[in-house]
Order: C-alpha cells, then sequence, then structure tokens
C-alpha cells in the first residue's frame, strides 16, 4: 500500500512538472510570402524566369512565322497543285503544327521546373534562418501565417519577421 503511495506521488509530480513546463512553451510567427519576396534571390530568380520566357517566346514566334508563311503560301497556291504535291504540303503543315504544339508544352514544362528548382533553393535558404531563430529563441513551433493558417495569432507568439529580415540583410 505505501509502494502505491508513493507511485502515486511520483505519477504528481511528473505530471506538475509537465504542467509548469507547458506554461512555458513559446511559440512564432511570420509571413514567409512577405519576407520571400524581400529576398535579393527572388528577384534574380524572376529575371532568370523572365529571360529563359524571353527566348521560348521568340522561338515560338519564328515557328509560327513559318506556319502561317507556308500556310498562306498553301491557301494561295492550292488551286494550281497537284493533289500529290497538295497532300505534301498540308502533311508538311501537320508536322509543323505538331511540332509547334510539342515546343509550346516542352518550353512550358520546363519554365515550370526552373521556376520550382529556383524556389526550392531560395525556400531552403528561408527556412533554415527560420529554424536558427527558432532554435536561437527556444520555440517550439514557428507558423508560416502566409497562408491563412493559423487563423489566429496570439500576442503571446513571437513575430519572428524582423529577425529573419535582419538574419538575411533585407530592407
Amino acid at each position: 500500500m505505501k509502494k502505491f503511495y508513493v507511485l502515486c506521488l511520483l505519477i504528481i509530480i511528473a505530471f506538475s512538472g509537465a504542467f509548469v513546463n507547458a506554461q512555458n512553451l513559446k511559440f512564432g510567427h511570420l509571413n514567409m510570402q512577405n519576407v520571400l519576396v524581400l529576398m535579393p534571390e527572388y528577384n534574380t530568380s524572376l529575371d532568370s524566369l523572365k529571360k529563359m520566357n524571353d527566348k521560348y517566346s521568340k522561338q515560338e514566334e519564328v515557328l509560327q512565322v513559318e506556319f502561317n508563311r507556308k500556310y498562306n503560301d498553301l491557301t494561295a497556291n492550292q488551286a494550281n497543285m497537284d493533289s500529290l504535291i497538295l497532300q505534301s504540303k498540308i502533311s508538311e503543315l501537320q508536322s509543323m503544327q505538331q511540332n509547334l504544339e510539342a515546343f509550346q508544352q516542352l518550353a512550358s514544362d520546363k519554365l515550370q521546373k526552373l521556376q520550382a528548382d529556383l524556389l526550392a533553393n531560395i525556400m531552403k535558404k528561408l527556412e533554415a534562418t527560420v529554424k536558427q531563430i527558432g532554435q536561437e529563441l527556444d520555440l517550439i513551433y514557428v507558423f508560416d501565417v502566409s497562408g491563412k493558417n493559423p487563423i489566429y495569432a496570439s500576442e503571446k507568439s513571437i513575430d519572428i519577421t524582423p529577425m529573419v529580415k535582419e538574419k538575411l540583410k533585407l530592407p
């Protein structure tokens, strides 16, 4: 029986210690989107994407102009063409159209992959900085409030945005 009381006393002490520790939990939050757009790497990546997009747009325009030229030539001269030549020209146009569509799809895919890769590298840097600050401040969690989660942030939650900006040397 004495062991039972000692065991109960130990359990009460253990839970009361956990309760006291639970009172000291600290949380942080920031809007990662707002910090992300201030990072110089973000603007550099946007410039890279724009240059690549411009390059692909110019090539697409060249392909489209060539297709339009051949199409206009075909429609203007089809009445005077032999059926075999006409069929050959139509097949050529269909092939050009397929190539144009394939180029557009590949360019779009490549731009999306480039954007994802560039953003991933920037996010790694930002997340590492947030993690470092979270450890320095002994935070339990740091929430990103840019996605409307959490809906509520208590005044007890620490806004670490200024510290992240300072570590990243952002305005």
